[in-house]
């Protein structure tokens, strides 16, 4: 009986996928606008970064009041990206088309956008847990996101792969939509939390609040 304990590593384990499962589904419905979607991502990362945590107290509450709290910054955040990121993706394509020479520009255009893309995966994961204006956060992001190339590197691949899925067949997303709808994207987050958790680390004080300022 020591399985079903309620300190068992079992059900702790069961507990914990439950939340990512009550988690998922938040995620989704609040990016339904799609412009939200940055928003969302914060608050995700906000619980996602208190799990197993002194500060870990549920899913709902924590991430509708971070949701609220992050609404505006994370809102024009995500919009600048995703514009930025439409803008080299679109040029990525078109000179991957083109013929000749002019053909081989789709490799810069390429690498700026798996940069931007390693920012989008450490600006929300950062706006989580510290106060800093827009332009700081990824300007900090940047700076942070090449500095631990092999952490951040797999928090943006596992941030890309549901949409390089999506690329490569349509059908086989679809066939795996459970996936996506039950636990994808905080199950991502959480993993994504686990290999940031260091990365911000030496820009924490020990005892320091939620959120603050970063050094």
């Amino acid at each position: 009986m020591k399985l079903f304990s309620p300190d068992s590593k079992f059900m702790i384990a069961m507990s914990r996928l439950a939340d990512l499962i009550i988690l998922n589904f938040l995620f989704l419905i609040t990016s339904i606008p799609l412009f939200t979607i940055g928003t969302a991502s914060t608050a995700m990362y906000t619980v996602t970064f208190r799990m197993g945590t002194d500060k870990d107290d549920g899913v709902v509450k924590p991430y509708f009041r971070a949701f609220r709290e992050n609404f505006k910054q994370s809102t024009v955040m995500w919009l600048l990206l995703l514009l930025a990121g439409i803008c080299t993706a679109f040029d990525t394509y078109l000179f991957y088309r083109a013929g000749g020479w002019l053909h081989f520009l789709f490799i810069p255009f390429a690498i700026i956008l798996i940069v931007i893309l390693i920012i989008a995966s450490v600006a929300f994961p950062l706006l989580s847990q510290f106060n800093n204006s827009t332009k700081q956060t990824i300007l900090n992001s940047l700076l942070l996101g090449l500095g631990y190339l092999p952490r951040t590197i797999l928090a943006a691949a596992m941030n890309a792969f549901p949409f390089l899925v999506f690329g490569y067949s349509n059908l086989l997303f679809f066939q795996t939509a459970f996936m996506w709808v039950f636990l994808y994207f905080s199950a991502a987050a959480y993993f994504s939390s686990l290999l940031l958790k260091r990365v911000f680390k030496p820009f924490m004080e020990p005892q320091e609040a939620e959120k603050t300022e970063e050094a």
